[in-house]
């Protein structure tokens, strides 16, 4: 699919997004009317499935187009191999302006700048004077970790220059009677200051030097078709820390908020290993627990059941407000965009890493538990005049096809290496055909838990190899994900069935090198 003009792309990323939190996804305790905007001119999938449910992973997935056991990244704490060639390294080849702006999370936070790019503790060695290339983007603007712990790279330097120490005056107090990861916290910092303000700011600043700079070389080179840029926004928000600034909590309506969904007895049937990371039985003498503590659990397992009501629905109020304060900062870069005459031919992806369970279910955060409130995430595609406006679409798309149906929109040929599918005619009702199933793998330790869970239009396998147990669920009897099926004799056939999906996926996937003889 090409246009005269080759596009230009967005590619926006939250991090740890529910689909919930979007009204145009029928939330109705969440107000997102910029988003809401970006569906009702675009495409909104309904089952869009991330690749993994931890960040790492599921990002190297989204720009390399290629599952986690091809790319190899499987946790956070790891970096993507400079030889997995990502989706700004194929479009700054075929000419585009490639900028990153925010969150990447290519490589791990925690250790020392000699060994990730992406430090934490360090991060003021390395920033600002690096600014790229990175991963096939020629500039970047780099931000890492989430809210209170999450004011270093670009934005860290920013925010000193208008702070004087980087934001560490700012009071940070949890608001929660016990501690847990998706506690409210209230952080001082005012709202101008954030990462999202910041990621919104400079993402306006690249768009209108962009336009100042095509317009140059129109007129001083003559040029006929001017360089497309390929811009990614990376927001931090909402991730827990679930931490919101003074401005942000005036008009804040826990009574709006629904609770969590718990359901007595549900994680009977469920793996064991639930039950103890629910209860808070989860140590790193478990025979489960692996060399790290588990993803998005924190070092000593949350014990669901001792958190107060009040104290889950402030942290899920929070959580929505985080949202809405996305929802602004998207609008101010959509109105940017309309205003510089570049919203007709610009594709905009909007979407996240992966979901947030936030009590539903009996945890918090994320982890190998693959619900459909984790894995499930928004996605929304907006290209005017070739996507069809305002079109729901119900069915499965993986992160994986991002990168190769953008490419395929772009008219570019996509990588050999890229297994995720080029959905850019099927979204645009011209033929083809969608997925009747998408993969996703969660390895919190490769001798350990390794999920890997294959979902179709109805059903969803999850096997855990090495390991007796399992889930099988029936999606369009129980949405509510409450009744495992796994051990039943009456759904042998079905889980037979799924195997074999599941097999399929994993085989056509596999790596395999050019064959140039026959010996």
């Amino acid at each position: 699919m090409k246009s005269a003009n080759r596009p230009n792309i967005i590619l926006i990323t939250t991090d740890q997004q529910r689909k919930d939190s979007l009204s145009c996804y029928g939330s109705p305790f969440v107000h997102t009317p910029q988003l809401d905007s970006l569906a009702a001119e675009g495409i909104r999938c309904e089952r869009a499935y991330c690749t993994n449910s931890v960040c790492t992973p599921s990002r190297a997935s989204l720009f390399s187009g290629q599952y986690v056991h091809r790319h190899g990244a499987w946790n956070v704490g790891m970096k993507i191999a400079p030889d997995t060639k990502l989706l700004p390294q194929v479009l700054v080849e075929r000419g585009f302006r490639t900028h990153h702006i925010g969150k990447a999370h290519f490589q791990p936070y925690q250790p020392k700048a000699e060994q990730t790019r992406e430090s934490t503790p360090d991060w003021d060695k390395i920033y600002p004077e690096f600014s790229g290339p990175y991963y096939g983007f020629e500039t970047i603007e780099m931000s890492m970790g989430h809210t209170v712990g999450g004011v270093s790279g670009h934005y860290g330097t920013w925010v000193k220059e208008r702070c004087g120490d980087g934001g560490a005056k700012f009071a940070q107090t949890r608001r929660s009677s016990v501690p847990f990861g998706g506690a409210a916290v209230d952080w001082e910092l005012p709202a101008a200051y954030r990462q999202t303000e910041w990621a919104a700011e400079r993402a306006v600043a690249f768009l209108q030097e962009y336009a100042a700079e095509q317009a140059r070389i129109q007129v001083e080179e003559q040029a006929g078709e001017g360089r497309p840029f390929f811009l990614n926004i990376g927001f931090q928000d909402p991730h827990h820390p679930h931490a919101l600034p003074p401005e942000w909590r005036e008009d804040l309506d826990v009574e709006r908020i629904p609770a969590p969904t718990f359901v007595e007895g549900e994680l009977d049937d469920k793996p064991a290993f639930f039950r103890d990371v629910h209860e808070g039985s989860w140590s790193s003498k478990h025979p489960l627990h692996g060399a790290f503590p588990l993803a998005g659990q924190g070092r000593s397992g949350t014990h669901a059941g001792q958190i107060p009501l009040t104290d889950q629905l402030l942290g899920r109020a929070y959580y929505y407000r985080m949202v809405e304060g996305i929802d602004a900062a998207c609008g101010r870069i959509f109105q940017t965009l309309d205003e510089l005459g570049m919203g007709d031919n610009t594709i905009i992806v909007f979407t996240s890493d992966h979901g947030e369970l936030l009590g539903d279910h009996g945890f918090w955060m994320k982890g190998p538990f693959h619900y459909e409130q984790l894995i499930n995430i928004p996605l929304i595609i907006r290209w005017k005049g070739v996507l069809p406006a305002g079109e729901v679409q119900p069915g499965i798309v993986s992160l994986v096809d991002i990168a190769p149906t953008l490419l395929a929109m772009c008219g570019i040929e996509l990588p050999a290496d890229m297994e995720g599918k080029d959905l850019s005619a099927w979204l645009a009702g011209k033929g083809g055909s969608g997925r009747t199933r998408a993969l996703v793998e969660t390895v919190d330790d490769p001798h350990k838990i390794r999920v890997k869970t294959i979902v179709t239009e109805r059903w969803k396998l999850s096997c855990y190899p090495g390991q007796a147990f399992g889930e099988l669920v029936d999606l369009q009897q129980d949405p509510g994900e409450l009744r495992n099926l796994w051990d039943d004799p009456a759904y042998r056939h079905i889980k037979a069935e799924l195997y074999g999906d599941l097999l399929a996926e994993l085989e056509t996937s596999e790596r395999r090198n050019e064959r140039i003889s026959y010996a």
